[in-house]
């Protein structure tokens, strides 16, 4: 039986139902060694008729349908503290007697390449990633001035969902002082700071992203890193305070990453959620699941049924995030065009979609901050592929509007279609930025060639794309900050087109 999505009017998030027995001609799930029979629709009456098997058998169509909701739901949770245990591994070992690895920037000083295992990789940005727990108290954020480039810090909750961002498109490019605080935090501002930014869980992250225009400005941007600082409270209002900070071997104790059963997901995920509950406005939804023994403060069910439903619905999930991926919206040119309401709460498809999301894009910016759209054919629906030259000739009036003011950005990125890595290619390029020293033609156009080999006139090389000689590829255009047209999601690029 297939999922389908319905929107729940009144609090915005999307519920996993299942067509049922209530469904105009939808034939009920057949549970194991039995199929139900059909049953007539009828909207004011209860069929009373059925007999106790096949009453059961709905009854399992209606606790998968809640198990495939749950499981939606607990993925992001379960995914958050798994980044948080492979970022608190990695640091531990790196910061050794240097302090608590929570609080402290992990950084990267130097551009994506071949070697980085990340899917979709970019050459854009240096990033930084930090994790916070703010139940002993809150973290001060200090933000040196940054000029002339864009740079954003990306706040995420526990269940990776956003709740702020501080930056070139939200506070600008002045320095800040910003008081992090968690959900049950009740202190007054001190002196000193600029904005209280309230989280809506205990747990939650940051993700840091400063551009660069080249490899000579790479210098400058790690001395931005190094001036971006987090600091207990405590240590804030006087530095020679000792600052209680939670121990690291707390959220050590259990590998998320050595999970092979669905039930291991959602026992790691209801932790996770019992220590930061889901807001207010999940409630509803949340407790239309806590039966089966998933949320804050569930345990799992011992017995056969439950533990046949969870799995089922787990698979479920997976059918459902499966066609969420393969039904993104593609525009007339050939385009995957992202969801509008990515990387945000509530919104058609909401809990299914952030599932997919956060497997497909990990933390997933929303589309104020950045929209990426990707091709993997041309104009013909042809797989793009190695050896073969393509053109994406955008007219003055098709490149990607932008907020200049926001010092917003484009680029165009190439990957290998399985992997979603880059393809090393001998130039060591892997991508046409809107930085580069581009050539337009007199009409103010804009021709992008990708193809392996270089192009014959030397002048055009900051127009080329390598591609590889052999294997299918895709591209993903990155805009950031976008103008009103790539936030609503009705900008569409070009048509990759096979050069004559």
């Amino acid at each position: 039986m297939n999922a389908i999505t319905r929107v729940c009017r009144a609090c915005g998030l999307a519920l996993v139902l299942a067509c049922g027995a209530a469904g105009a001609g939808a034939q009920p799930a057949a549970a194991a060694g039995g199929v139900v029979p059909a049953d007539p629709w009828n909207p004011l009456q209860l069929n009373t008729s059925v007999d106790a098997a096949t009453a059961g058998n709905y009854r399992r169509a209606y606790d998968e349908d809640r198990a495939t909701t749950a499981y939606l739901y607990a993925l992001p949770a379960f995914m958050q503290y798994r980044q948080r245990y492979q970022f608190l591994s990695y640091l531990t070992r790196i910061v050794g007697d240097r302090g608590n690895p929570l609080g402290q920037f992990m950084l990267l000083r130097q551009p994506a390449s071949p070697k980085t295992s990340d899917v979709f990789p970019n050459v854009d940005t240096l990033y930084g990633a930090a994790f916070l727990e703010l139940r002993e108290q809150p973290m001060v954020l200090s933000v040196p001035e940054v000029p002339a480039r864009y740079f954003s810090l990306a706040l995420l909750d526990a269940y990776f969902y956003h709740f702020a961002y501080i930056g070139s498109r939200t506070t600008g490019q002045g320095a800040g002082t910003y008081l992090i605080a968690g959900p049950d935090w009740q202190g007054e501002l001190p002196p000193g700071i600029d904005q209280l930014i309230r989280a809506p869980t205990h747990s939650m992250h940051i993700y840091q992203r400063i551009y660069f225009r080249d490899q000579n400005d790479i210098a400058n941007v790690t001395r931005l890193q190094d001036r971006i600082t987090l600091t207990p409270l405590a240590r804030f209002l006087d530095p020679a305070a000792a600052a209680r900070l939670p121990d690291p071997a707390v959220y050590l104790t259990e590998n998320p990453l050595a999970v092979k059963d669905p039930l291991d997901v959602l026992r790691i995920a209801n932790r996770h959620m019992t220590d930061n509950p889901p807001p207010l406005t999940d409630r509803t939804l949340v407790e239309s699941f806590a039966s089966l023994g998933v949320g804050p403060g569930a345990n799992l069910p011992a017995d056969d049924y439950g533990k046949a439903v969870l799995r089922r619905g787990a698979i479920r999930a997976g059918q459902t995030m499966t066609a969420l991926a393969q039904a993104e919206r593609v525009s007339r040119t050939g385009w995957l065009m992202p969801a509008v309401g990515a990387g945000q709460r509530g919104g058609p498809e909401g809990v299914a979609l952030q599932a997919m999301h956060q497997l497909r894009y990990i933390g997933i910016n929303v589309p104020a901050e950045a929209v990426y759209l990707t091709a993997y054919a041309d104009s013909t629906g042809q797989a793009l592929h190695g050896g073969r030259k393509y053109l994406v000739r955008f007219a003055a009036h098709e490149l990607p509007p932008l907020r200049q003011d926001k010092f917003g950005f484009w680029s165009i990125t190439l990957y290998d279609k399985r992997r979603s890595q880059f393809i090393p290619n001998g130039a060591n390029k892997y991508a046409v930025r809107s930085a580069d020293p581009l050539i337009f033609a007199a009409d103010g156009s804009l021709t992008l060639q990708v193809q392996t080999e270089a192009p014959a006139d030397p002048a055009l090389q900051a127009n080329w794309l390598p591609a590889p000689a052999a294997g299918e590829f895709g591209v993903m255009l990155r805009i950031y900050v976008g103008g009103d047209e790539v936030v609503a999601g009705r900008y569409e690029p070009p048509a990759v087109t096979a050069a004559p």
